[in-house]
């Protein structure tokens, strides 16, 4: 058996229609296509290219087994693949809005995707999906022109989640193309405009979530954060962005980046509707394995943490996040005074030194370009885990790769001479020597996160960027602005703890990020002392 999804496409944000599930018998003829089979000149190609040095006989006698070896795949071609439930809901796919109706560049699409009956805690909100999360029937394209016709059969996880807790999902939100950047302005559809100026960008790679609720549009958007990408917009946008725990809330059904790094969360106003979104998506994966999640995992109250206060709490200020060289002193000075409100309000602030923290940014590199271009040449798909494989979605990244790659971003093409170059001529290892050194800054910042419950350091080292000029009149500068702002957030990526933005009080101008850190899985300290801050005023 297998099934289909029948729906009315319209142009209209407004307009509904119920999604009907189908199950329609396919039946195994005799007449079974089979896939094609190498030729001797694939199997020399093979060989030359692999190393493998075969001769004349050698490729005659492979001729043969490769093809009795590939019956097994004809018969793997005729199972019937796992259905994965599509989550009850009326689904409308809308349209792009205008400049007018979107000045700052918010969203790809408009949509509208509710429960029959929207019940739950996040009834009556609306709710913006990064265009890297996969929602049934709604085009994701991850801001690239290289996905532009691929419309996902699967709900991810957190979408399945939203909708079952009474959510209504009323867009889809811009985001740099594949993620590839921390700027804001790398998107196929244009860059993401910072509310509080319009020449300046909103950052990224979640530029959309960021914007969506700071003007709006949404009241809880989702983001993803591979670098800082849900706090570095958080920060220039002044909205609050909170990165979990690795692994708390799943991946499924997300288009990912590299699995030790992938992180996905709430976007808002407030704290407090951050931790209402938390409170929805995280957890055990019920529908399918995560490798990113541990076996067990507790999904403590996080509304209710929210009133404990900072009184007790030991705060410590990490020297090495302030004065680097693309620091401005005024962010630094302002994240330093919001430490000492902190401290008035009842915590315990102290400063502490972690030299490791300067190896973030070669470490975070290598990670992330090699890893995320192996994940993006492998159709955003691992071998060798028992997560759940979108073969959907493998076979039209792989594809668009082939025909369209020229469309990739300036940085992601960046990333890929990179990766393939570091791949090709070092065959993996600095890749493996990054992993490594990661957890040696995880083991850094567990040694201070055993004597203080957060750490804290300004979210980006500067305030928002002016918007570049296009790339073809500066591709340098455009690039450069995409990853030299990662170098305090892309640290607890690596690291894995719970990380939020919160906006900086008094400040004038340009919005500025504070940034609190915590132990694994005690994001509702985290939570807690964010709420505190931004309740101070």
């Amino acid at each position: 058996m297998t099934a289909g999804l029948v729906y009315e496409t319209t142009s209209r944000p407004g307009a509904r229609r119920a999604w009907t599930c189908l199950e329609q018998c396919s039946s195994n003829s005799e007449t079974n296509m089979t896939l094609r089979r190498p030729s001797r000149e694939d199997l020399t190609d093979i060989s030359q290219r692999h190393h493998l040095r075969l001769t004349e006989a050698e490729v005659d006698d492979y001729f043969d087994i490769v093809k009795d070896v590939m019956d097994g795949y004809d018969e793997l071609d005729q199972y019937p693949d796992p259905i994965r439930e599509v989550t009850p809901a009326v689904r409308v796919p809308g349209a792009r809005p205008s400049r007018e109706d979107d000045p700052l560049n918010a969203v790809v699409r408009y949509c509208s995707v509710q429960a029959v009956e929207p019940v739950g805690p996040l009834a009556g909100k609306r709710i913006g999906i990064k265009d890297t999360v996969c929602v049934a029937g709604i085009p994701t394209t991850c801001g690239s022109r290289l996905l532009y016709d691929y419309v996902p059969d699967i709900d991810a996880t957190i979408v399945r989640r939203i909708l079952e807790a009474g959510g209504h999902i009323t867009a889809m939100l811009n985001t740099c193309d594949f993620a590839f950047s921390g700027g804001g302005h790398t998107s196929a559809y244009g860059a993401g405009l910072n509310p509080a100026n319009p020449e300046h960008v909103a950052g990224g790679s979640s530029c959309g979530s960021a914007i969506a609720p700071a003007t709006g549009l949404v009241d809880i958007a989702i983001g993803g954060d591979q670098g800082g990408s849900i706090r570095m917009p958080s920060s220039w946008c002044g909205t609050v962005g909170l990165k979990p725990t690795h692994g708390l809330v799943p991946y499924t059904g997300i288009v990912g980046f590299d699995q030790t790094i992938d992180h996905i969360g709430p976007m808002a106003t407030t704290v407090e509707d951050c931790a209402l979104m938390l409170q929805v998506i995280a957890g055990k994966d019920d529908t399918a394995i995560d490798p990113r999640q541990p076996s067990t995992i507790d999904v403590p109250d996080y509304r209710s943490a929210l009133e404990g206060g900072l009184r007790g709490l030991k705060i410590a200020v990490v020297k090495e996040g302030f004065g680097m060289p693309e620091s401005m002193p005024e962010v630094d000075e302002a994240v330093r005074a919001a430490a000492e409100q902190l401290a008035s309000l009842g915590a315990e602030v102290r400063e502490v030194s972690v030299p490791q923290h300067r190896w973030v940014v070669p470490i975070w590199n290598a990670i992330a370009i090699e890893g995320g271009v192996d994940s993006f040449y492998h159709g955003h798909a691992a071998y060798q885990t028992k997560g759940y494989f979108n073969t959907r979605l493998m076979s039209a990244m792989s594809r668009a790769i082939v025909t369209n790659g020229g469309d990739f971003s300036a940085t992601a093409k960046m990333g890929v001479i990179m990766a393939h170059y570091m791949r090709e001529n070092y065959q993996g290892v600095f890749y493996g020597r990054a992993q490594n050194q990661s957890r040696a800054l995880t083991a850094a910042y567990n040694r201070i996160l055993a004597e203080a419950d957060l750490v804290l350091m300004p979210t980006t080292p500067q305030t928002a960027h002016v918007l570049p000029e296009s790339v073809e009149k500066d591709r340098k500068t455009y690039v450069g602005q995409a990853l030299n702002m990662v170098q305090n957030t892309a640290a607890f990526d690596l690291t894995g703890h719970p990380s939020i933005s919160v906006p900086v009080h008094g400040v004038k101008g340009m919005p500025i990020g504070l940034m609190l850190t915590g132990r694994h899985f005690d994001d509702a300290t985290v939570l807690r002392a964010a709420h505190a801050y931004q309740r101070a005023g």
